[in-house]
């Protein structure tokens, strides 16, 4: 009954919410900073191999202190791994916001074929609808959409 309550409540305006979704989706695509970042990142990294290649080189060919050599090659080592892994963590987010999208227009090609209101429970329906839910010690149960809309039910209500 709970589930019927909050999946009513949650259709009871499908236009709202597939607006809403598409918007999100929007917001989800838009790669204008994180590719804008990506490309800096990459450059960065460029920046850095191409300093170490030069601290090789020239190690080759002078004479320096082993010591001094050594603690430039590991500092610009270390930079390079943090460098490389704020790229890896760029290009992760971006992959999961694909994935997110990908998720969210499933969500709104079956949020158009359902029915607006529902009166006996559906379990398929709850399975293509509901991310989760989380029940409360104070008699309120939080049903959590697929596309991160909230509707809170209280028992026997």
């Amino acid at each position: 009954m709970m589930f019927l309550n909050a999946y009513n409540t949650f259709m009871g305006d499908r236009k709202q919410v597939i607006e809403d979704c598409e918007l999100m989706r929007k917001a989800l695509v838009d790669f204008t900073k994180i590719d804008s970042d990506i490309e800096r990142q990459t450059e960065d990294l460029e920046v850095i191999a191409e300093r170490v290649k030069h601290l090789v080189k020239e190690n080759a060919s002078t004479t320096h202190s082993q010591n001094e050599y050594i603690k430039k090659y590991d500092s610009l080592s270390k930079r390079y791994e943090a460098e490389y892994k704020k790229l890896e963590n760029l290009q992760k987010d971006k992959e999961f916001r694909i994935s997110k999208d990908k998720a969210m227009e499933v969500f709104i090609e079956n949020l158009k074929k359902q029915p607006l209101v529902v009166e006996v429970w559906d379990e398929g329906l709850w399975a293509l609808m509901i991310e989760k839910a989380i029940v409360g010690r104070d008699e309120r149960v939080r049903f959590i959409f697929y596309n991160g809309i909230e509707i809170t039910v209280i028992f026997g209500r």
